[in-house]
């Protein structure tokens, strides 16, 4: 059975999915519009969410340690928008987010309680608004899904309303119905 951190992660990670899952409802049209010039299209943000092409976030995970934390780099203003990305559909970016999802779901329902808190990895980017940048699993998890696929649910409410589809209350960071 899953640790109690595991299952409690679960439904955090499982709430962002069902945020963004309801942001992108009926924006299969909309890949390429952003709700003003200069701001990132449907098409940018989920290229961004998916991270650097060939991510895989349970590697990344498995990658913390209890003592000589390794480094993560985070490119923040990264689009990772590659020829593949472009010709890909609003379907095959959510089965791909969904995987990546996934993957970091197997792999902490296989994790021990105390490792949430004891194994961390140095995140510079993490620094500047978390105070530290020895980053555990739990720190990281949260950063990614509560913060991060939140935000960035805000952001594709914003084109929902900018192409006329309505918004949704629950796509403002820390705004997560449970």
């Amino acid at each position: 059975m899953a640790s109690k951190h595991a299952q409690d992660l679960r439904q955090r990670i499982d709430a962002a999915s069902e945020n963004l899952s309801r942001q992108l409802q009926g924006m299969d049209a909309h890949m390429e519009r952003a709700d003003a010039p200069g701001e990132w299209t449907t098409r940018e943000v989920l290229s961004h969410l998916l991270f650097e092409p060939g991510f895989d976030p349970a590697a990344t995970l498995a990658t913390f340690s209890e003592r000589d934390y390794p480094v993560v780099e985070i490119a923040p203003g990264d689009t990772f928008l590659d020829e593949q990305r472009r010709q890909m559909s609003l379907s095959q970016f959510r089965d791909a987010l969904d995987a990546q999802r996934r993957r970091v779901l197997e792999y902490i329902e296989g994790l021990e309680e105390p490792a949430f808190e004891r194994r961390k990895a140095r995140i510079p980017l993490f620094k500047q608004f978390m105070g530290t940048d020895e980053i555990t699993i739990d720190m990281y998890l949260g950063a990614m899904f509560d913060y991060h696929w939140n935000d960035h649910a805000g952001q594709l409410e914003k084109i929902r309303q900018a192409v006329g589809l309505g918004s949704d209350a629950a796509a403002k960071p820390g705004a997560v119905r449970a």
